[in-house]
């Protein structure tokens, strides 16, 4: 199970990917497995500029994860977010669903 993690400052903010792993049957410590960051340029704005998944947890669906609570964190928060990064832009803009963020 992917874990979300949030963090945020007046400037920027970073959505981290965490997971546990299992070793034959025993849950590990968890691992971050991912990483989506973005620039504050205005205080409703939101610019995602980067979007990685870590070697060895690709395909798993976490970016589209990480990409989709900055929507629900932008809503929640009266956000909009332009996507710099290629990943966010193909998820955001190949439907209607997320134009109600979108800048």
């Amino acid at each position: 199970m992917i874990t979300i993690q949030h963090q945020e400052t007046e400037k920027n903010g970073i959505f981290e990917a965490w997971m546990r792993a299992t070793e034959e049957g025993a849950c590990t410590e968890p691992v971050q497995v991912g990483e989506m960051t973005y620039q504050r340029p205005t205080p409703q704005r939101m610019i995602i500029d980067h979007t990685r998944v870590f070697d060895g947890f690709e395909g798993r669906g976490i970016a589209r994860q990480m990409v989709l609570a900055a929507v629900d964190f932008a809503r929640a928060n009266n956000r909009h977010i332009v996507p710099v990064c290629s990943y966010a832009q193909k998820v955001l803009t190949r439907t209607d669903e997320y134009k109600d963020i979108l800048r």
